[in-house]
């Protein structure tokens, strides 16, 4: 079956059934995480308690498809229904989870956590086709699910935010769902007892920057034409696991708000009608950054670098390249352009 989250927030209330196995899948690895976390709590219980909850990595069971339905088959020593979570499926284990769908042995409950899958691969089809599973997709969060994610962390912790503040979370969050969690949580530690609104000045101070983390090292290095920066930037974003979708739409965001600005002055405006059109402000830093590079790049130039950016999200989406040699290669486009615009 085909899950929409709507559905999977009713299945963890209530998750005995039919069901035996779900796929959780897509390029929000944190989004993926959270969710496979909270369908393993909803089966055990208890995700650290060892006689109910079984990790394997899918290398494990390559060589021996009798394990999987031994584990599923397997009965807790202290009770309750077991869960077994595999890690790192692709379309190439399919027939591992087509065994297991075809016998259903115990009654264990198998979870299944995958990177972007195309809707027409055999692991998705899989489980969107069988009476059994389910399959949930992990989009990138939006700003509707930020804002809904905003009010499950901060506003439940009891804080209220200002009109400021919650729209530059919505604008500044980023897309993985893991490392919005953590931003937010880190607020909520940073005002303690203090009960006053959440201000712009208290997201600036604990957010601001690590939130733009991406965009300062690897779209600030793209934009102002420094090769080696922007290789280092990348390298050190791919390694502690950033998203390439991710920091695409976060230099489209900048790219859009540099373009507003350009377009303005270009228009009859001044540059600081420019700036202050701008939603949510821009602190002065980016204020600082932004007036360097408008000198570099015109309203022109910002359209055609919205459009490479922009290209190249849609073909992480729809190649099969990796991600991030597709995102690599757009931004040392961006780094080339800035180099002749100079």
């Amino acid at each position: 079956m085909k899950y929409a989250p709507s559905q999977f927030s009713r299945f963890l209330k209530s998750p005995q059934g039919p069901l035996r196995a779900g796929l959780i899948f897509g390029a929000d690895e944190g989004l993926v995480r959270e969710r496979a976390k909270l369908l393993l709590t909803a089966i055990a219980e208890d995700p650290s308690d060892p006689f109910r909850v079984c990790d394997m990595e899918i290398s494990a069971l390559a060589d021996d498809l009798a394990r999987l339905a031994d584990e599923a088959a397997a009965i807790s020593m202290m009770g309750g229904r077991r869960a077994i979570r595999i890690t790192g499926a692709t379309d190439r284990h399919s027939k591992i989870f087509k065994a297991f769908l075809e016998e259903l042995p115990g009654d264990g409950f198998v979870i299944i956590t995958a990177g972007e899958l195309s809707a027409k691969g055999s692991l998705r089809k899989l489980f969107e086709g069988h009476d059994a599973a389910f399959a949930l997709a992990c989009y990138s969060d939006s700003a509707e699910t930020r804002d809904s994610l905003i009010d499950a962390i901060v506003t439940k912790a009891g804080y209220q935010l200002d009109h400021e503040a919650r729209s530059y979370l919505t604008d500044n969050l980023g897309n993985d769902r893991m490392v919005s969690r953590q931003e937010l949580d880190k607020l909520v530690l940073y005002k303690g007892n203090d009960d006053s609104p959440i201000s712009l000045d208290d997201v600036a101070a604990m957010i601001g920057d690590s939130a733009a983390r991406a965009f300062d090292e690897a779209g600030s290095a793209a934009l102002n034409g420094q090769f080696p920066a922007l290789i280092k930037a990348l390298n050190k974003a791919y390694d502690e696991g950033d998203n390439p979708v991710g920091l695409l739409r976060l230099v489209a965001r900048r790219l859009q708000r540099l373009h507003l600005v350009a377009a303005i002055a270009n228009n009859g405006g001044s540059m600081d009608a420019g700036f202050k059109s701008l939603k949510p402000p821009a602190f002065s830093r980016e204020a600082n950054e932004m007036r360097r590079l408008l000198n570099r790049w015109s309203a022109g130039r910002l359209i055609e670098a919205i459009r490479i950016i922009n290209e190249a999200e849609q073909q992480c989406k729809s190649t099969g390249m990796p991600a991030e040699a597709i995102c690599t290669r757009a931004m040392m486009r961006l780094a080339g352009a800035a180099r002749q615009a100079a």
